[in-house]
């Protein structure tokens, strides 16, 4: 090459035409990340409904769904994503409904249905009532409603997902007390097709003397736990494999499944908080793959879990929605109680969070006990210095927790009455966010967390609980439900609804 030859540089523009096929093959997070790096990106993509539609995807830590687009195009997707966007980030709910239950019944929520039990000496019946969805253009209006008469029921669980309703019932037999579960399908009350037997029955090491106080259950694929809350105190949970009846014990204070193969419980040992990362793939032998140190001053705490209600997977959203929570976005949260009341008046309630994908990986070169100075590089921890009888929740759902603060609760430093409403709380982990600063409450903020919280809060008008006290709160992506103190022989149910449902088939032909 001549010594002379100068070296140049040729810089060439791509139309727009040609950017506009490359972006449209991103990914929602990509788009997002294109659109930081390069002004042009960004400005060709708030002008094209396609593009816009899926950056404020990233934004809110959705994904698009199943629903095909001759059906609902990018700009009807656009104005619902942003409508229901704008109405949790300011809590702004655009419809009430409320549900008047005669007591006694047992009154609760599961799989996008808010269940109720009445029982009729040798029978029950169970009472299902959809919750309504903007994402699925399915008003109140729209909702279904089931009715099943049944032999007697003390529980019950819907999944959505595998179509499968659960009902239990309690007996002792022999001195022990037992469990019958029915598995049956969710529409015809049938047994449910992939179910090896629609009833299962099983004794529990458990004298019928001791006082069960409450009993729970969690649906996973394939598993299915049963937990028992006995007086004192204690813990027993089943671990079923609900296709063949597989089935174990664990005697952890707490359970819950990170997906089909892997379960978490909780227990202290040695004077340690532990989280044990089970692998539950044969559940005749399950075996412990990790466990992790919880913060020295969790060991003599009540230490739970707090479910996240989104879909753990792509394969697990529902056909029907425009879009839903995206899965790898999904918080993973724990709750720390005192275990005891002190004199002081000082009652703080701690809740850990971190990204659920942190465990997705338990194959990876960590030791097998994981020590809390490790792990917890990736953690925030929020204190509420609020007594734990004023909170209700907290409710997580994808990247949002949801909690109550009751009215009339006691300052956490003081025991005079507050005058306050009762009120309602989010923390919102979105993604993408980008706050000046953390919010206060948080005590503990480790180097390594890459969730940044936005909290916000309203005030919940008298009229929507009729100046009662929320005693219980559940959400989905799409509502918040307050279950309310009975009063007068009858339990309300307030539904909160997020969002605003297309109108008519609201669906524009034009495609942008």
């Amino acid at each position: 090459m001549s010594p002379h030859r100068r070296a140049s540089i040729l810089r060439f523009r791509i139309s727009n035409d040609v950017l506009l096929s490359i972006l449209e093959y991103l990914d929602p997070p990509t788009l997002w990340r294109a659109c930081k790096a390069f002004r042009r990106i960004y400005s060709l993509a708030m002008d094209y409904q396609s593009l816009r539609y899926k950056y404020e995807l990233a934004v809110s830590g959705m994904k698009d769904g199943l629903v095909p687009y001759s059906t609902a195009p990018p700009i009807s997707r656009l104005q619902l994503l942003l409508s229901y966007r704008k109405s949790w980030l300011e809590l702004a709910w655009t419809h009430e409904h409320r549900l008047q239950i005669s007591s006694p019944a047992q009154v609760g929520s599961s799989g996008g249905f808010v269940h109720q039990i009445h029982s009729h000496g040798p029978f029950s019946t169970v009472e299902l009532s959809e919750l309504p969805s903007c994402r699925k253009n399915r008003p109140p209006a729209l909702t279904r409603h089931l009715k099943f008469t049944t032999s007697v029921v003390d529980r019950v669980v819907v999944d959505l997902v595998e179509v499968l309703i659960v009902t239990a019932q309690i007996f002792s037999h022999q001195g022990q007390i037992g469990v019958q579960l029915h598995f049956r399908d969710l529409w015809s009350f049938a047994k449910h097709p992939r179910a090896r037997a629609l009833t299962y029955e099983f004794s529990s090491p458990i004298s019928a003397n001791t006082t069960i106080v409450r009993m729970n259950f969690l649906v996973c694929g394939s598993k299915l736990a049963v937990s028992l809350e006995l007086s004192g105190g204690r813990f027993k949970h089943l671990i079923l494999n609900w296709l063949n009846f597989d089935a174990r014990w664990l005697d952890d204070q707490d359970i819950h499944f990170l997906d089909e193969t892997y379960l978490f419980g909780v227990s202290t040992r040695s004077g340690s908080a532990i989280v044990s990362l089970y692998n539950v793939s044969k559940v005749a032998s399950i075996s412990v793959v990790r466990e992790f140190e919880l913060p020295d001053t969790w060991s003599n705490t009540i230490v739970k879990f707090l479910p996240n209600l989104s879909p753990r997977s792509d394969i697990s959203q529902s056909s029907d929605a425009l879009f839903y929570a995206a899965p790898e976005t999904r918080v993973f949260a724990i709750s720390s109680t005192p275990a005891a009341i002190s004199h002081s008046g000082y009652y703080p309630i701690n809740w850990l969070f971190l990204k659920e994908s942190y465990f997705r990986f338990p194959s990876r070169k960590d030791g097998f006990r994981v020590p809390w100075r490790q792990w917890g590089r990736y953690c925030l921890i929020k204190e509420i210095d609020v007594p734990p009888s004023a909170i209700c929740g907290p409710c997580v759902v994808g990247t949002k927790v949801f909690y109550v603060e009751n009215a009339l609760a006691h300052s956490s430093r003081s025991h005079t009455p507050s005058s306050r409403s009762t009120r309602l709380r989010v923390i919102d982990f979105s993604p993408f966010a980008e706050p000046d600063q953390f919010p206060r409450g948080w005590t503990f903020v480790g180097p390594r967390a890459s969730l940044f919280p936005i909290e916000s809060r309203r005030s919940i008008p008298s009229s929507s609980v009729d100046g009662l006290s929320v005693k219980d709160l559940d959400a989905t992506e799409d509502n918040v439900i307050l279950f309310l103190e009975s009063r007068q022989g009858l339990q309300s149910v307030n539904v909160l609804t997020f969002g605003t449902p297309i109108q008519g088939n609201g669906i524009s032909r034009t495609r942008h």
